[in-house]
């Protein structure tokens, strides 16, 4: 949808235009008009009757007309009074928005002496439909009737006035977006009877609580769904070539620390990928364990796939690797995986120790200090049968990473934990710090 704000400059519209600037209504879909800044300029224009060249361009009520009934839509931010004084009187019959065809035939009659020269003019004049403000009511205890507008009127507003839309004819009718304690509106949306479904003119009033500009981008999301963009123009090329005041010294101060602040990104990187221990699966979870082993001071082997997820190897052994990660506990199938692996190193390197290693993320779902980390009966059976296979959790080897980042650990020490007893290993006694060191 395009956009048009009349009465005050918005960057992040289609058009801004001034009071003393004309626009085509049929290039836009929605139209806001800031009729505040209209009254707080009065004073600088000539009177719009007198249609001057210092005269304020005002809409004309057959365009609105024929913008409504097409469809389109027109926001009417109120001033705090519909009658201001002008900067100079007119002698010109007044006019009405409600002026019949017979009326405006006696006006263009009338001579301009006969008319006392006057300097008030109302500001909604050039509506088709005629809008009235009584002051005598208060807008206090505020109900919104219109979902849509609850942003606005849903908390606490105050605006003493009420709004009173009234035609001699059947071509508009309004309806209440905002209605105070009495049930009588302070904000309204008039429609052409026998126009488009959609268009319509909502007349809403002033909130100093917020400015216009975000009054304008709030109508925009939550009345018509869209989300404003702020762009400016883009800079011409010849801009290159003026330089203020030291700002060839800050470009260069600004390029220095931002090289820093990439190498303290890649810093930061090169540590939280260790988190990915706790939670990744696949590939994600692969790649990170063999980074996680390398750091402890270990020779790991890549991926060959179809034969194994990696080879870790020690002074003694070397262990076939299959990383995976689960939300439940350590399968069984897994355990056939890993032999599968341990069979294909064995084939590679007949002359060399080589067992199974099977490194597993379980319960990858659930917060780690949560987790119950053990291992079934049958599983551990099956991995004693096919080979004394070790089982290592993500968790424990997190943990390892840890303390070697804060403190150092000892490869030694981590390299013994691989051959103990238990199919489960443990940490190293000297890194344990909770009750069983399970890992």
């Amino acid at each position: 949808m395009r956009i048009l704000s009349k009465g005050s400059e918005l960057p992040f519209v289609h058009k801004s235009a001034g009071w003393d600037e004309s626009t085509n209504f049929k290039d836009y879909d929605i139209v806001f008009v800031n009729l505040r800044t209209l009254e707080a300029a009065a004073q600088d224009y000539d009177h719009p009757y007198n249609e001057s060249d210092e005269s304020p361009i005002v809409f004309d009520s057959g365009d609105v007309t024929t913008f409504i009934r097409t469809g389109g839509f027109l926001v009417v931010y109120l001033p705090e009074s519909l009658t201001v004084s002008m900067g100079n009187t007119t002698t010109k019959p007044k006019k009405s928005n409600t002026t019949t065809l017979s009326q405006m035939g006696r006006h263009a009659r009338q001579k301009d002496n006969e008319v006392e020269p006057y300097d008030d003019y109302e500001l909604l004049n050039w509506l088709p439909f005629s809008v009235d403000i009584d002051t005598d009511e208060s807008g206090e205890s505020v109900q919104t009737i219109d979902e849509e507008w609850e942003w606005f009127f849903g908390r606490r507003f105050d605006w003493e006035k009420i709004i009173n839309h009234s035609t001699h004819e059947s071509s508009y009718n309004s309806e209440t977006i905002a209605e105070n304690s009495y049930s009588e509106s302070i904000a309204t949306k008039v429609a052409h009877s026998y126009g488009s479904d959609d268009g319509y003119v909502a007349i809403i009033p002033p909130d100093e609580s917020i400015t216009y500009s975000d009054f304008v981008k709030d109508t925009l999301h939550h009345v018509f769904g869209i989300e404003t963009n702020v762009e400016g123009r883009a800079p011409p090329a010849w801009l290159s070539e003026y330089r203020l005041p030291n700002e060839e010294g800050i470009e260069y101060s600004i390029q220095e620390k931002q090289e820093e602040i990439e190498e303290l990104e890649e810093e930061l990187e090169s540590l939280t990928k260790f988190k990915k221990l706790l939670y990744e699966t696949s590939t994600n979870l692969e790649e990170v364990t063999r980074e996680a082993l390398r750091e402890l001071g270990f020779t790991v082997d890549g991926e060959v796939p179809g034969k194994r997820d990696g080879i870790l190897h020690t002074d003694k052994t070397q262990f076939a690797l299959e990383i995976t990660g689960t939300t439940g506990g350590i399968k069984k199938s897994k355990g056939r995986q890993l032999d599968d692996w341990v069979e294909n190193v064995v084939a590679e390197n007949p002359d060399d120790n080589v067992s199974g290693l099977l490194i597993v993320n379980p319960e990858m779902g659930t917060a780690p200090n949560e987790r119950d980390i053990s291992i079934e009966p049958n599983v551990e059976k099956y991995m004693e049968q096919r080979g004394d296979y070790k089982v290592l959790s993500t968790v424990g080897l997190y943990h390892l990473v840890e303390l070697n980042l804060k403190e150092g650990t000892d490869k030694g020490d981590i390299e013994e934990m691989f051959y103990q007893d238990d199919t489960l290993l443990s940490l190293p006694e000297e890194y344990r710090d909770n009750g069983d060191g399970e890992v």
